[in-house]
């Protein structure tokens, strides 16, 4: 292999440009600093994985949580036969050892309604009180199966109000006892804004197994 001269030109002054405290840099103008007084002012960068993101304030949370229901409004508008069971705004429940046909039955909305109530525009703890008195109402009538309307919370900061409340309302002890099971409406009867609920006919006190 041929010996590189300019190579071994630059290596043959090496000592020229050593000092005691390390290597020499040469300036513009001629003059020449130690390698360590060119380096003292530079700070060493550490690496890290750890990734900083900025917590969504409430508005973004609002308006990224309107984004969705009105892109859900347009599927719901486009079709009316749309499986509300695949919406994430579906929820269902039922007690244990429930027949899986009569589950199907009433998550299709096979069951014939008996009764309706509509909450819409009711504060929460209005709403709690009608809701209560209706289940009364529908226990002493022996009904079998009614229906809650309470919206889909578009107008909610949060969460939707009254239909949080609703499954929080039919697992306490009182309701339990006579809730079979429940399920979000079918497209025709009000979708994602309004419930099922199958009765028992006697009261029985069993955990509600819920799915949202």
């Amino acid at each position: 292999m041929e010996r590189d001269d300019s190579f071994y030109k630059v290596l043959s002054n090496l000592k020229e440009i050593i000092d005691k405290t390390g290597v020499k840099i040469c300036k513009d103008n001629g003059e020449s600093i130690s390698f360590c007084d060119a380096m003292k002012d530079v700070k060493k960068i550490t690496w890290t994985k750890a990734t900083i993101t900025k917590k969504p304030s409430k508005k973004d949370v609002f308006l990224s949580k309107r984004r969705k229901y009105l892109k859900m409004d347009e599927l719901l508008n486009k079709n009316e036969s749309l499986n509300v069971t695949n919406l994430p705004e579906y929820m269902e429940g039922h007690v244990e050892n429930i027949n899986p046909i009569t589950l199907e039955k009433l998550k299709n909305g096979e069951f014939s309604m008996q009764k309706t109530l509509d909450l819409h525009g009711y504060r929460k703890e209005d709403a709690r009180i009608l809701f209560e008195n209706f289940i009364q109402e529908a226990v002493k009538l022996r009904l079998n199966c009614v229906k809650i309307i309470h919206g889909r919370g578009l107008k909610s900061k949060g969460a939707p109000v009254l239909k949080e409340s609703l499954i929080k309302w039919l697992i306490k002890a009182m309701n339990r006892k006579w809730v079979a099971a429940f399920a979000s409406c079918k497209m025709c009867d009000g979708g994602p804004g309004a419930t099922y609920i199958l009765l028992k006919k006697r009261p029985k006190k069993k955990r509600l197994s819920i799915i949202k």
